[in-house]
Order: structure tokens, then sequence, then C-alpha cells
């Protein structure tokens, strides 16, 4: 019989220490390996996720923003105002404008807009009735027998306690008129409290405009909210939040904004910046230097007629700090006027800035009708 040779018992004995620990070695550097590749995958798509997170914030703010910002203005007289019963700042001697742009609000840095229209749902509109012509100091709006059931949606204790009338050429101007309701809408009649502001009586000496285009006002703002201490709202420091407000009408009866009312539209909204462009003076728009922040219609030198367009910029950052990377953000200053700046570069978020411009086309339809000779 045949003796097995050193090799072949050798091959029998099974592995020795040295392959063993060779086998060790390597499989814990493929553990390693998959290990640091899983981590910075992770890592990748957490940061994917919130980037992710970020845009989609970012493009329903300027969604809802650049879509009530071009409405602005619409149903509103030859300044940009509606005259009558409560006034831009709640003021009841001033008109309800267009839109307000409020620098620095509550010296925070970002900008608030305010915007004024009448509803653009045609099917709460109405037209007075010719045959009853009232005077500046009537205390009813009467509708057309055209529109059965347009009054019954006025009560003073709802939400549409407010009917804004609209005339397109009063003495070659568009007119326009608010009043507060005063009881229910029937019929074809909508009660209100008569005006005496200044600012009616200024563009209403006589009587109203024989026929007239009414709806229900709309009245809103946009504003960051990065306080944390004032009690109001979810925002602060570690999540600024883009905030609309409703109601600028109760809003101003109560103090004005914030309120418990207002709504989140967007988390990490840091910066709202709203400049605008003045085509009546002369300027050209597509050249950068004819956008300005500063605009306030309520002032003598500023002309609702001469505005042409509107430019909204936007920063958001990620709701939460990349784990990876720290130096991630470059100094970012939308408005060098104004008291905030995106000034940190290492403090891992990342940012971005969205810019959008848009016309703001009542106001180009006063300047058409104002130097038209209508």
């Amino acid at each position: 019989m045949r003796q097995p040779d050193a090799l072949e018992q050798r091959q029998r004995a099974g592995f020795t220490l040295v392959e063993m620990l060779i086998t060790v070695v390597l499989s814990t550097l493929v553990s390693v390996m998959i290990y640091t590749v899983f981590i910075s995958q992770t890592q990748a798509f957490r940061a994917q996720a919130d980037m992710g997170s970020m845009q989609q914030n970012l493009r329903v703010a300027m969604e809802m923003l650049s879509r009530d910002v071009a409405s602005a203005g619409f149903g509103t007289g030859h300044d940009g105002g509606s005259w009558g019963e409560s006034g831009q700042a709640g003021l009841a001697s001033k008109p309800v404008y267009a839109i307000h742009v409020r620098e620095n609000l509550a010296g925070a840095g970002p900008d608030a807009v305010e915007i004024f229209m009448m509803d653009p749902n045609r099917s709460t509109w109405a037209l007075t009735d010719m045959n009853v012509r009232q005077s500046c100091g009537t205390s009813s709006i009467t509708f057309h027998t055209d529109y059965p059931t347009a009054a019954a949606q006025y009560s003073a204790s709802g939400t549409r306690n407010r009917i804004m009338c609209f005339a397109p050429s009063v003495r070659g101007r568009p007119a326009s008129f608010i009043w507060a309701i005063n009881g229910v809408g029937s019929g074809q009649s909508v009660p209100v409290n008569a005006n005496s502001q200044a600012d009616y009586l200024a563009e209403c000496p006589n009587n109203l405009p024989a026929m007239m285009i009414c709806g229900p006002p709309v009245y809103v703002a946009y504003y960051i909210d990065n306080n944390a201490s004032d009690g109001k709202g979810i925002g602060g420091p570690k999540l600024p939040v883009l905030y609309y407000v409703p109601d600028l009408f109760a809003a101003n009866l109560t103090g004005g904004y914030p309120t418990d009312n207002d709504i989140p539209v967007a988390l990490g909204i840091e910066d709202l910046q709203v400049q605008v462009c003045e085509p009546g003076l002369g300027a050209d728009c597509d050249l950068d230097a004819s956008w300005h922040y500063r605009h306030d219609l309520s002032a003598s030198n500023v002309k609702w007629h001469n505005l042409g367009a509107a430019r909204i910029m936007l920063t958001a950052r990620t709701l939460r700090q990349d784990e990876k990377f720290s130096s991630i953000s470059t100094p970012i200053d939308l408005d060098i006027t104004d008291s905030f700046s995106v000034a940190a570069t290492a403090d891992g978020f990342h940012r971005r800035v969205a810019r959008t411009e848009v016309s703001l086309r009542n106001a180009i339809g006063t300047w058409q009708v104002t130097r038209g000779n209508w």
C-alpha cells in the first residue's frame, strides 16, 4: 500500500494560521470598503434629499408669490388704489394700494409684500344697475337683475365683509371704491356703511359711476418669520418660514401681522426681496440699473401707472446641515441696504437663490387708459 507523501499530508491538514490571518485581514478590508461606500452614499443621498426638499419649497414659494404679484391691482383705480373703507396700514384716509413693499420689516432684513385686487373669480362679480344712480353717500349697492344671487354672498359677519366696485373710465381715468358691509346682502341690494373718508370724497364728489363691476376684495401679504420669541408662528433663526396672510383687513384691525391665522407656505426661506421697474418714467427694464428696491404708492412721487414689472428674489436653505461638509455656502446679500445678509460660509447649510420677473399688467393697463385719451 502506497504511503501519502508530505504534500498530501499538508493538504489534508487544513488551513495554517498565516492563511487564516490573511483571510481575516482581507475580509476586514472588504468590509471597511463596503461600509465606507455605504456611509458615503448615505450622506450623498441625504444631501440630495435635503436639496430636493429645498428646491421644492423654493418653487412653491415663488409660484404663489409671482402669481399674486402679477395679479396685483386688478380692479383698482388710476392711482393703484381703491378709495373708501380701510386703507394702507389700516389708515382710513389712504387708499388700499395694489402693491406695497415693506422694506426691512421690523428691522429683521427681509421684505414683506402686501397685495390687493378684486377677487379674480368671475362667478363673484356683478354689475350695478344703470337705472339706479346712487350718490357718493349711498348706504347700499344695487346690482342689475341679471345677477339675482350675487348680493347674498356678502355679510358683515362673514369672510366677504367688504365690497369693491370698479369703473374702467371716469373722467378719463379708472375708478375704484370700497365699502364695509353693513348687514347681509339679499336680492339685488348689498347694505354698506356710507363712506366719508378723505380719499373717497376726493374721487367721488357727487354721484357714483352709472355702471360698475363689483366683487369681493382680496388683500393678502407675504413675509418671512424668523423670530422665535414673538409667540407667533413656527419660524425662527433655526427654521425661517415664508408666511401668507390670507386677510390683511382683519390683520390690520388687530395691529398688523404676524397673527395666529397666518399660513406657513414654505419652510427654509431665509430672505424675500422685491424690486420694481418703472418704464413709465422712461426706464429700460432690460438694464439692471433700472430696478430699485423701495416702492410705496402712498408717496407723492410714486405713480401706479409708471410701474411695469416686479422682480421677486428668494433665498432658501436646506432644513438641516450637511454632515459631510460645512463650507458649502457663499455670502448672499440680496439687498445691501437692509440689515440682513446670509454671511455664514461654514454653517453646513446648502442654499439657493431664485429670481423671477413678472409684468404688472394692471399697472400697464392703467398707463394705457390714462395716456389713451379715452
